[in-house]
């Protein structure tokens, strides 16, 4: 019984996610944190653009509320808006952002979208960052055209719990464009050489 509560818990928020994504597009939008508190239910969205979210005289962001009350039932749910300050250093808004810049400028200027974004990474401080773009693009048949930079493991430790990653997809009449992106933030402790200064450690101590 407590494990298909917890099922149920946990299908209905990537449900809220869900529908929050698909209703807050093209606002730097980051991540949401759904939690149930003992006042109600508290949504977090993480955003570079929160003024959008909020609205006029927050506007918006009573729409949303009451969309979320009507659709799921949400009882007063307390909606949290948290500023992603350098947005360059988040994976999901820069694919976001380079989805929307190809969408608005054509498929033709992906090439440079996909350097420029790069660079900007690069410039923010990430220790390594690789931008991949895939699909129909620039011509009619499946292309993976892949923007990379610095230091970026592909497996192991840091690849699976360090590594920030993102997605977005374009849907096009003739197919979609996929973006994936991933980047490597600075002051993210490097596994390997803390082994390689503990391995040090421990052959000077044998020396003693």
């Amino acid at each position: 019984m407590i494990e298909r509560k917890f099922l149920e818990n946990k299908v209905r928020d990537y449900k809220i996610k869900r529908f929050l994504v698909r209703l807050l597009d093209n606002v730097g939008l980051s991540k949401i944190n759904v939690d149930k508190t003992p006042l109600g239910f508290k949504i977090t969205i993480y955003s570079s653009k929160p003024g959008l979210i909020v609205g006029k005289g927050g506007s918006n962001i009573k729409k949303v509320t009451a969309e979320l009350e009507e659709k799921f039932d949400l009882e007063s749910p307390q909606i949290e808006i948290e500023e992603i300050v350098t947005p360059e250093l988040d994976a999901q808004i820069v694919a976001e952002r380079v989805a929307y810049q190809i969408e608005r400028f054509g498929k033709s200027r992906f090439k440079a979208i996909g350097y420029r974004s790069l660079q900007s990474m690069v410039n923010s401080g990430a220790v390594g960052a690789e931008i991949i773009i895939s699909g129909r693009i620039p011509g009619k048949r499946h292309n993976t055209w892949r923007f990379k930079s610095g230091r970026l493991p592909k497996n192991g430790y840091v690849a699976d719990h360090l590594v920030d990653k993102g997605f977005k997809e374009i849907r096009w009449n003739q197919g979609s464009v996929g973006v994936k992106v991933r980047l490597l933030k600075p002051g993210t402790p490097n596994p390997d050489t803390f082994k390689l200064v503990k391995e040090a450690e421990k052959n000077d101590n044998q020396k003693e």
